[in-house]
Parts: structure tokens; sequence; C-alpha cells
């Protein structure tokens, strides 16, 4: 199989499965033993496809003499993965990425459809794309386009932030981001990590919201391989989570939506692995996850079970120094990781996802003992889930408050932010996923 064969193997499964992009991307280069510079070749494609797919779909309605709904699902995926290297990929030539396209279509079937495509891919490189100028008088449609963001998403968007932060988030989300990783402080510190990584090869930088990640540049999957005992891959915004917490040795922790078990792990490490943590989700065949990462860090107290956080548990009353509930929610944060969140259906309607995260949270607040801590989380920018939540919880439970966020880990101009108590955090001005996190204190 060639890169480009599994590319299209990867965009069809995952629109014919309804499955999750970076799921079908990894099971396909599992199942290949491809080079890393195919692999990153590959993963180029597709998720540069679905990060501008609404946008590749106009280019090709413009040049097609087909409407889109009667071009065959997997030949419009070629024809997608040919525009985006014409317009997006300037060291593959022209020339290439029509004829590697025609190719493919002929594996699919012989004469009208290779022509086809290769017409279509023609008159895009005479045309140089399509012009949008028409959508502008329309600030929904126009950006739904450029950025391809269903309309219903960007009228979010526009009407949650206005149009020009709209524009800078939308913008944002197509952003490839930085490999982040957090260091595992049981095993090695910060720096002793950056000088192994410089020795093999793959240059370091230090994050500025936590003392404890690194953004990683040039680290193939075999080197990741090899380090992988001395870091998790994390974002600096998760880091913040478990970092608010800030559990103690011997503390006992529960971490209600643990899989798959980025955040748990961190809070061990933070414990020095020393304590009790109880991890928990939905689905238990997650939770092997959360133990293969225990093992891999070499860790031993967490301890997983099955079980719904939204369901009360009265074995777990007021048992709690610390609670983590890094809950449900639309991942809105996290488009520019997972751009195939955008084309989720129905993205925009919140109440089920509110409700569940509400259920969550009172039934989380009774394991908690008087004067312990609950941290609340989310990986989205939805101000509904996240002030709106707290906000709402706060005001039917008076005998809980906001609580400053005072770890030492928590670095830079992120410490100051931390004293409020929550922290929001956007891609467009942190250079981070979108990200809320609030500690919430129990008084009594």
């Amino acid at each position: 199989m060639t890169a480009r064969q599994a590319a299209l193997k990867i965009l069809t499964k995952t629109e014919t499965n309804h499955g999750y992009l970076n799921l079908v991307y990894m099971e396909v280069l599992k199942a290949n033993n491809f080079s890393p510079l195919d692999a990153a070749f590959i993963k180029e494609l597709v998720f540069g496809v679905y990060r501008n797919k609404l946008y590749l779909d106009y280019i090709i309605r413009a040049n097609a003499s087909l409407r889109l709904k009667k071009i065959e699902p997997t030949v419009l995926n070629i024809l997608r993965l040919g525009v985006y290297q014409i317009l997006f990929m300037n060291k593959i030539p022209d020339h290439a990425a029509v004829s590697e396209a025609v190719s493919l279509a002929k594996k699919r079937s012989r004469g009208r459809t290779a022509g086809f495509v290769n017409a279509v891919l023609r008159s895009v490189l005479r045309s140089g794309g399509a012009d949008l100028s028409p959508l502008k008088k329309d600030a929904v449609k126009y950006f739904s386009v450029k950025f391809s963001y269903p309309e219903e998403l960007t009228s979010f968007f526009v009407n949650t932030f206005g149009k020009s932060r709209a524009e800078a988030l939308l913008a944002a989300g197509n952003e490839t981001p930085p490999l982040c990783v957090r260091v595992n402080i049981l095993k090695t510190t910060r720096q002793e990590l950056a000088e192994k990584l410089h020795r093999a090869g793959i240059e370091t930088k230090e994050t500025p919201f936590t003392d404890c990640g690194l953004y990683l540049f040039g680290a193939s999957e075999q080197a990741r391989r090899e380090f992988s005992s001395l870091f998790t891959v994390q974002d600096q915004s998760s880091q913040l989570a478990a970092l608010s917490l800030s559990p103690e040795p011997g503390d006992t922790v529960l971490d209600l939506c643990a899989a798959p078990g980025g955040k748990t792990t961190h809070l061990a490490e933070l414990m020095e692995n020393c304590g009790q943590i109880y991890a928990s989700d939905l689905y238990e065949k997650r939770l092997h996850a959360v133990n293969e990462a225990a093992k891999r860090l070499g860790i031993t107290i967490i301890k997983t079970k099955q079980a719904d956080a939204a369901e009360p548990n009265p074995a777990l009353r007021q048992i709690a120094d610390k609670v983590l509930l890094d809950v449900p929610c639309s991942g809105l944060g996290i488009i520019r990781r997972k751009p195939d969140i955008k084309y989720k259906e129905h993205i925009t309607d919140f109440d089920e996802i509110l409700s569940v995260q509400q259920q969550i949270l009172n039934t989380a607040k009774e394991y908690v003992k008087p004067g312990g801590i609950l941290v609340y989380s989310t990986c989205t920018i939805n101000p509904s889930e996240n002030l709106g939540r707290v906000h709402a919880f706060l005001k039917e439970n008076p005998n809980f408050e906001m609580d400053a966020m005072k770890n030492p880990h928590i670095a830079g101009e992120m410490a100051q932010r931390a004293k409020a108590g929550f922290i929001e955090l956007f891609p467009d001005t942190d250079n981070s996923d979108g990200f809320f996190v609030c500690r919430l204190k129990k008084l009594r």
C-alpha cells in the first residue's frame, strides 16, 4: 500500500464507518510498515483534508462538471487529496499531485473516473482554486467555506465571540498543533530529558505555562517509543488540570472520568507515587489505556474500575481529599488536534452535554471531604460548559467556593491568571488547546 492509498483508505473508512480520524489513522499505520517519512506524509494528507474539507469541496464544485452529491464518495476523496496537495503542499509538484490522483482513480475503475479526476484537477490548476469574494457579504457563509466549519458551528462562533474574534479562533483551529509532552518527574527532570532528547537529535522548547512540559520537534514514532517511560504526550493546557488540583503524597484522590489516563498519571507523579488514586470511566475497555500508561511510567497507586460518574456511589461519600472531574464536553477546544469534531451532527446542541456535566458535578460533590478540593475541567471554549456551568453549580451549592490555584509548577503569567480560581485558554491567544479548569473548595 502506497502512502496515498493509505490516506484514501483512512478518509473513506472514517466517513463510511463514522469513525474517529486519529484512531483510524493509527489503525492503518499499525497494519502497514510505513517509514517515518511516509507516516508523516499520510498524517499531513488526511488531517489537512479534514481541516479544509468544506473549502476543498467548494473548489471541486467550482471546477467539476458534476454536483458533489453525484460524485462517488471515494472519487470525491481522491479529488480532495489532489486539490489539497495542489493548494497546500508546496513541496509536491503539481504534475505529481495530478498523476497520483489519476492513478488512484484508475485503481477504482477504468476510463471515465480517471478522466474526470484529471479534468477537475487540471481545471483547478488553471483557475487557481475558486473565488470566495461573493460569499463575503455573509460572514457566516464566508467563514464556513474559508475555514471549513459547518455553518451551524460557524454561526455559534460568530454569535458567541463576535466576527473578529471568531475569525481568529476558526483560523487557529485549523493550525497544526506542536507535539507537547509532560515530563515523568518520577524518573527524570525537564532539563535532563531535554538533554537526552537533544543527544538523540530531537530539539525541544520549554512550555511557558507549566514547568513539567516540553515541545518536541523532529521526534519520530520510533524515538517517542524509545523515551516513552520518561514522558506522556499531553498539551500544556491539560497539564494544568492536575496541577490545579495540587494532590500531595498520601492523599486519597478520585479521577471520575479518567481514560485514557493522561491526567490520572500526572496526579500520581505529583503525589510521588504515594497515596491512593481511584480512577473510573464509563467504558471498561478505555480503562486498559489507563493501566497501560501507569505501567509504562512506573506508577503503582492507581486502581481502576468501570463506573458511570453521573451515578451516585454511597461508598465514596466524603472519602476523597481531592476529586478531578475532566467531564465529557463538546470538544471545541481541541479542533486543531481532532478536526473531525467540526463535522459532528448537531454539535451545537449543548443541552444534553450540559445535563451530563451537571449530573456528574452533583454526584462528585458528595465524595469530597469538608475542606477538600474538586477540580472541574473541559477541553472546550463554550462559555456555557465552562464558567456558565460552574456559576450554576455554585449558586446551588453555597458550601463550595472558587479557590485560588497556587501550585508552584504553574509557570509564567499563567500563575497570575490562576489566582482567580479558574483558567481559560484559547488556541488563538495562548498557543494551546482550548481548555477550562476551575478549582473549587468544599467549605463544610
